[in-house]
């Protein structure tokens, strides 16, 4: 900041090639302040009198208003009603995190930095072009193929077929993480009731947190999507798992193979680090949780490590064939700490 100021006050004669005007605007801070502190008329209004133009486009004006958190009249003010000058809007990032990390329980390859070689990218797009599969389909396979875990970071979650896979690669022993964007997770929640499936191992990751002068404050979304294999290939673009993306959206995606995916890798631990249990699962985890025996004697007695806690019915695993899984749970037996079978067990009726 300081070389950036020093460059901007000699103009032209000391710039880097490399500069940027910094894009920073403080009507721009003082208008979202009127927004949130006033409505709507205060922000119109804040723009007419200083002759700007409007910035916002109507659907963040309705985000904004529709996700404001203000603090009590208590904490705005002090003694002398002075207003509260700590506060400023933009992001806080801390050097260390304030919580400790949540631990990948489920266990994650460990992959040497820098041994993954090159890097190769695929370009794929739907509707198709030259590739013999769709994007949905290539998804699949990918699913279909993990031997390791699956780690998906998605803004929406909507596709039963999708849901399915993961939930069958769950029952082989497959680690599944999902963290999905906070603000829409409960259409995920919803398509999972409608598929008769209670589901576990899902976090919601939100996006930067915004503060007013005043302390209001909005978060953002979470709009990342990419699906990361094994921690060696990642499909990552602009599709989203939603039936219109299969069938009426255009998108395209990168199939990254090689260094690259050490990034993703990175990037989706982050992510996880700052993600949390949505509320509504919460009482589920305590409960299942407080059930479980850890190491005792060198022995793992019993765990319950599945995505789905009790899947499913006609419509997730199958039409008519007469046969239904109520339930799907993955039994680990530790004769070891080296040595480990993997039983499936479903629980199952005919009609």
């Amino acid at each position: 900041m300081e070389t950036s100021s020093l460059l901007s006050s000699l103009h032209d004669e000391c710039r880097s090639d490399n500069y940027i005007e910094p894009h920073y605007k403080e009507w721009y801070r003082v208008a979202i302040d009127a927004l949130i502190e006033g409505g709507l008329e205060a922000y119109k209004e804040f723009l007419s009198k200083e002759r700007c133009s409007e910035f916002l486009a109507d659907e963040e004006i309705d985000y904004i208003l529709n996700n404001i958190h203000k603090l009590p009249q208590s904490t705005i003010y002090s003694s002398n009603h002075a207003i509260d000058d700590t506060s400023s809007s933009g992001t806080y990032w801390p050097i260390e995190s304030d919580v400790e990390a949540p631990n990948l329980d489920l266990g994650w390859p460990y992959l040497m930095p820098g041994i993954s070689g090159g890097t190769n990218i695929d370009l794929l797009f739907h509707p198709p072009r030259a590739q013999p599969y769709t994007i949905k389909e290539t998804i699949r396979k990918m699913i279909r193929d993990a031997r390791k875990v699956i780690a998906i970071v998605m803004d929406m979650f909507t596709d039963v077929d999708i849901f399915r896979e993961i939930v069958e690669a769950s029952a082989r022993g497959i680690a599944v993480y999902l963290l999905l964007d906070e603000s829409n997770f409960g259409h995920f929640l919803k398509m999972t009731e409608k598929q008769g499936c209670q589901v576990q191992r899902v976090r919601t990751v939100k996006g930067q947190d915004y503060y007013s002068k005043t302390g209001a404050k909005f978060h953002g979304k979470m709009e990342q999507k990419f699906i990361l294999v094994d921690c060696k290939k990642v499909i990552y673009g602009s599709y989203s798992f939603m039936w219109s993306f299969e069938k009426t959206n255009l998108s395209m995606v990168q199939v990254i193979t090689g260094q690259l995916v050490e990034s993703f890798d990175e990037e989706f631990r982050t992510l996880y680090a700052r993600s949390s249990v949505p509320s509504s699962f919460a009482p589920e985890l305590v409960r299942v949780n407080s059930r479980r025996t850890l190491w005792d004697n060198d022995t793992y007695q019993h765990s319950v490590s599945s995505l789905a806690s009790v899947s499913s019915q006609r419509n997730l695993f199958g039409r008519n064939s007469g046969l239904h899984f109520f339930s799907i749970y993955v039994h680990f037996q530790m004769i070891n700490r080296n040595v480990n079978a993997l039983h499936v067990t479903y629980l199952q009726t005919n009609f």
